[in-house]
């Protein structure tokens, strides 16, 4: 099975709003969701099956302070586990990091998805912050973040006052 990642298109929508009802018990609201992506275009991806050009995965990214920041990343569950997170947040890295020059990338996971942690601890996200009741359930979340690993030491520490 082939996979293509190509830029979200409007009529993309429906599909990724589908996966993000699919992926999370409280999912993005569509305005959200259209937000983000008017607001950085580039940040928001989407992967396809080849043949089917069927979405099976996306993600959306925004630029803040300096600082990538991942919203949201989902897979459907029938593609899980083949490398689809990993195509889009390779491809994210690469935009954010490469291509825009940010310091980090931060994003907020579960505390008790062990499952998304250990994936982002395998790509070189660390915890910074217990987030207390950060979910609508009342849920805390890790604070995660991955420095860019193309900037020298010498630009200084990684100071992140706004979470």
């Amino acid at each position: 099975m082939y996979f293509k990642i190509r830029g979200m298109k409007d009529n993309d929508i429906d599909r990724i709003i589908d996966i993000e009802r699919e992926s999370f018990e409280y999912s993005y609201p569509p305005s959200l969701i259209m937000q983000a992506y008017t607001s950085f275009p580039e940040g928001f991806l989407v992967v396809e099956e080849a043949n089917s050009k069927k979405i099976i995965g996306y993600i959306m990214c925004i630029i803040e302070w300096r600082n990538g920041h991942i919203i949201s990343i989902a897979v459907s569950k029938e593609y899980r586990n083949r490398g689809v997170g990993t195509m889009l947040l390779n491809a994210s890295e690469h935009i954010l990091f490469k291509r825009y020059n940010i310091n980090n990338i931060v994003l907020e996971v579960k505390f008790d998805n062990k499952i998304a942690r250990k994936f982002y601890y395998s790509r070189g996200y660390e915890d910074k912050r217990l987030l207390k009741n950060y979910y609508d359930d009342g849920s805390d979340a890790i604070l995660m973040v991955k420095k860019n690993p193309y900037m020298s030491s010498k630009n200084g520490p990684i100071i992140i006052n706004m979470w």
